[in-house]
C-alpha cells in the first residue's frame, strides 16, 4: 500500500510540474552577421587603443545655465579598405556606464568639474546624438562609401553640455561605438 501511495504522489507531482511549466508562446529572433567591414580610425589614429579628442578650455560662464553648450570640437571616424558590398555607414554610439541613460550624454566620469556632461553631435546635420538610443539608426546621417577609394569619412563633434550652472574643473568622458554598415 505504501508503495502505491508513493507512486501516486510521484504521478501527481509530475502532473503539477507540467502544468507549471506550460508554454504560453514562442519568440523567434532573427539577425545577420557579415564579414564585410572597413578599417576604422578616429582622427587618423587606428588600432584597438582608445582615441582621444581634446576639447578647448572654456569659461564656466559659457555654461551657466541648464542646456547651454560650448566648446564644440569636431572629430572624424575614417573608414578605409571597405568591402565593395558596403554602400553607406554611420557610427552607433552605444550605452554604457559612462552614458547618462536619460539624456544620452556622456557623464563626467572622473573629472572634477560638476554639472557638466559631454554631448555628441552629428556634424553633418548638427543634431545632438543620444548615445545608446536606437533612434540613432535613422536620425544620424549615413555617409556614402566611395566605390573607387573604398573609403568614407564620418564627421561628428563633441561639446560641453551644462546640466545646471557648472563649476570649474576637468571633464573626462568616454563612449564606445560601432559602425553600422548598409
Amino acid at each position: 500500500m505504501n508503495y502505491k501511495a508513493r507512486a501516486l504522489a510521484v504521478l501527481v507531482a509530475a502532473t503539477a510540474s507540467t502544468v507549471a511549466l506550460a508554454s504560453d508562446g514562442k519568440i523567434d529572433f532573427n539577425g545577420e552577421l557579415k564579414a564585410e567591414t572597413c578599417k576604422v580610425a578616429v582622427n587618423g589614429a587606428a588600432g584597438a587603443s582608445p582615441s582621444t579628442v581634446t576639447l578647448p578650455t572654456v569659461s564656466t560662464a559659457a555654461l551657466g545655465a541648464k542646456g547651454q553648450v560650448a566648446g564644440q570640437t569636431g572629430f572624424n571616424i575614417e573608414l578605409s579598405d571597405c568591402s565593395a558590398a558596403l554602400k553607406t555607414a554611420a557610427a552607433f554610439f552605444e550605452s554604457s556606464g559612462s552614458v547618462d541613460a536619460t539624456s544620452g550624454n556622456l557623464k563626467n566620469v572622473s573629472g572634477t568639474a560638476t554639472q557638466v556632461q559631454l554631448q555628441l553631435v552629428d556634424a553633418t546635420n548638427g543634431n545632438a546624438i543620444k548615445a545608446g538610443n536606437t533612434a540613432q539608426v535613422t536620425s544620424t546621417s549615413r555617409i556614402a562609401i566611395d566605390a573607387t577609394s573604398k573609403a568614407a569619412i564620418l564627421p561628428y563633434a563633441v561639446q560641453y553640455y551644462a546640466q545646471a550652472p557648472t563649476t570649474p574643473g576637468t571633464v573626462v568622458g568616454s563612449v564606445t561605438y560601432s559602425i553600422n554598415y548598409q
